[in-house]
């Protein structure tokens, strides 16, 4: 269980005090998270979540909860940030910075339908039309992914080096060139665990730590790495139904440009490097620690090596 700063009931109910939300009842810890600590806390008056943030620049925070605030105003099932009496929404426990949010209804979706992905696009229409006037540089933008991943394609991805370097090689390339795209503020980590339903409705989107201003076509290649892949015989194939599902009720909102359509095929390989990287990194730092969920990378090197083959065959 991803738990890194283990919390008492007290440790919460006394947290909780400076809220009105009621008395706690009942706390537990959720498993599945890599990067945060996350507390479900049943109260008299609900039930919420509280996170504190293990990870990232403690000056970003602002950033998010402006956001989430925005995107509440703007319709989206998302877990603003309560604010205690005193009006505080960043707060403090066990020296960590603390967010207390609404738990969402629903529960994340295991066998995709297409009407969860058309349902997800409408979703990532109206999340990247909200005007917000909010902008955050990623941490972890397509130039660091490729740094990155050169510095790993001597180590740790030599085995791999016979396609990996050609790969490479190209979205190199296409980064040096790449034609303008439209830009928003995407969630950048929008995978089904990060999503609940109730049957086919989209009932919320969590954990938007990882948002950041970006390339909106981005956002449809993640998405479609993780909600529209199936894997048979070890090998991952884009699911054709759900892919049309998800752009269809994107589209439906926001038009892709023809740049963006001929970007298509590359924004699907650089999204799963994107993944096989920050989950390689993820396992190297956390090897051994058996406390901590590590998400396996190989998925994403499959993807990679399959959507990589894929563009120099069409």
């Amino acid at each position: 269980m991803s738990v890194f700063t283990p919390l008492s009931l007290d440790d919460v109910s006394g947290f909780m005090r400076q809220f009105d939300l009621g008395d706690v009842l009942h706390i537990h810890g959720v498993s599945g998270g890599s990067e945060n600590t996350n507390y479900f806390v049943d109260c008299t008056s609900g039930a919420y979540v509280l996170t504190l943030v293990e990870r990232g620049p403690v000056q970003d925070l602002p950033f998010f909860i402006a956001l989430l605030e925005c995107l509440k105003r703007s319709g989206l099932p998302v877990p603003y940030v309560f604010r205690n009496r005193e009006g505080a929404a960043l707060l403090s426990l066990k020296n960590k910075p603390a967010l207390v949010q609404p738990r969402l209804p629903g529960a994340h979706p295991d066998q995709v339908s297409p009407a969860q992905c058309a349902a997800l696009g409408s979703l990532l229409a109206s999340l990247h039309s909200a005007d917000c006037g909010l902008q955050r540089s990623s941490d972890r933008g397509p130039q660091w992914v490729l740094t990155e991943s050169l510095q790993f394609l001597q180590t740790v991805w030599l085995s791999e080096q016979h396609w990996l370097q050609a790969c490479l090689s190209d979205l190199q390339h296409w980064l040096s060139t790449a034609p303008a795209l439209p830009t928003a503020v995407i969630h950048g980590d929008l995978f089904r665990d990060n999503a609940m339903f109730e049957g086919d409705i989209l009932t919320g989107v969590i954990d938007f730590y990882n948002a950041a201003s970006g390339w909106t076509l981005m956002e449809l290649a993640i998405c479609v790495n993780d909600w529209c892949v199936d894997v048979i015989d070890h090998i991952p194939h884009l699911n054709t139904d759900r892919v049309d599902a998800l752009t269809q009720a994107y589209t439906q909102t926001r038009a892709l440009t023809e740049n963006e359509i001929a970007a298509w095929p590359t924004m699907l390989q650089l999204a799963a490097l994107r993944f096989w990287l920050s989950r390689q990194q993820y396992a190297m730092q956390h090897l051994n620690q058996a406390d901590v969920l590590i998400k396996d990378p190989d998925y994403f090197r499959l993807l990679l090596k399959t959507h990589f083959i894929n563009a120099r065959t069409s």
